[in-house]
């Protein structure tokens, strides 16, 4: 079965960019732009994903709520969080990787999905 991810872009272009490597890699990808957009999906497309990425253009604290609304509504839900800076840090998070290199962040997902 093919893992789906619901990844949270904050810039358009970064959402069609990272989506397309998510595909490439052989998954089946929802994106949204925001915070608001993300609250706005339907509460069975978002029990359905089986990983969350949440994108490095927002501030810590758009990214860091995002994270305590999915945990505290959906605990089972994977959660991981690309970092713009290493000293980011996201408690709450399955998992925070730097954004700047595809190819790690990718291996860390296709880590948390194979647990």
């Amino acid at each position: 079965m093919v893992a789906h991810i619901l990844q949270i872009a904050y810039y358009t272009t970064l959402r069609e960019t990272r989506a397309r490597m998510l595909q490439a890699a052989g998954y089946r990808v929802t994106s949204v732009v925001g915070n608001d957009e993300a609250m706005r999906l339907d509460k069975a497309a978002i029990a359905s994903v089986d990983l969350v990425v949440i994108g490095f253009c927002a501030l810590q604290t758009v990214r860091t709520t995002m994270v305590q609304w999915l945990k505290a509504r959906y605990p089972n839900i994977v959660v991981v969080v690309l970092q713009f800076h290493n000293w980011e840090k996201f408690p709450e998070a399955d998992a925070a990787t730097l954004s700047d290199d595809p190819t790690v962040w990718l291996a860390t997902i296709a880590t948390l999905l194979k647990a």
